[in-house]
């Protein structure tokens, strides 16, 4: 094959790549749903130490209502936004049993 043959079908083969790809970012476009939040801004959000974060967390399925639910991801734990913000709601609409205002650490 010469240049001149080669030119067009990497061109083309580039073309098909760009749309693909433009293709698959608006599939993978992340929602409000799927929005995840790293340990440093969960405590900058509650005003505590990113460690007190790390010791509270828990599966997203775990019954325990105190722990913060969250997924690890490798070595890295990330609290998905939509159940922080329920488990944050439910934790200061708890009744406390002395009448003081709960704890949430």
């Amino acid at each position: 094959m010469t240049e001149q043959g080669r030119g067009p079908q990497n061109g083309l083969a580039h073309v098909n790549l760009v749309q693909a790809g433009s293709a698959g970012s608006a599939v993978t476009a992340a929602s409000a749903d799927d929005e995840y939040l790293t340990t440093d801004e969960v405590a900058r959000r509650l005003r505590v130490h990113p460690t007190t974060i790390l010791r509270r967390l828990g599966a997203t399925d775990d019954p325990d209502p105190s722990r913060i639910p969250a997924v690890r991801v490798g070595r890295v734990w990330r609290i998905p936004r939509r159940d922080f913000e329920e488990w944050l709601t439910r934790s200061s609409q708890a009744p406390s049993a002395s009448g003081r205002q709960r704890r949430l650490f």
